[in-house]
């Protein structure tokens, strides 16, 4: 019994050291990216981190809506990129996100590699930091 209590106590205690983070974004019809929220939720909940942050959109009035990336760090560090590029004559509009144990640096690394995987995005065609820090 005393073994339940103490297993009991331990996790009931631990659960503030766990936690888990979202990314949500807003698109309009032709796919481009028009917004995007953030959500931390104490927990390593990340299906409640992901349904919070696309709550906040749709508070907002978007309708299409979608999870973008998450992740169970309690803390670390996040960089969000923003692009505007050509492709086939249509310009698109993107932000890729990313998170990180390590640094904000390399946050911003994992987001550039993500941007890299769009399809008819080109490296010459730019991007910026749209927004990074720590959680």
């Amino acid at each position: 019994m005393r073994r339940v209590i103490v297993f009991t106590m331990i996790i009931v205690f631990s659960f503030s050291v766990f936690g888990a983070a979202a990314f949500a974004e807003a698109v309009d019809k032709d796919g481009n990216s028009i917004t995007w929220t953030f959500s931390f939720e104490d927990g390593k909940n990340v299906a409640k981190a992901k349904s919070s942050a696309i709550s906040q959109l749709k508070a907002q009035g978007h309708v299409n809506v979608r999870s973008t990336a998450s992740t169970t760090l309690n803390q670390g560090f996040y960089a969000v990129l923003y692009s505007a590029y050509w492709v086939e004559g249509i310009l698109k509009k993107s932000f890729t996100y990313a998170f990180s144990s390590k640094s904000e640096d390399d946050a911003k690394a994992e987001a550039l590699k993500s941007l890299k995987k769009l399809k008819g995005w080109k490296e010459d065609q730019g991007y910026s930091v749209n927004k990074s820090g720590s959680f």
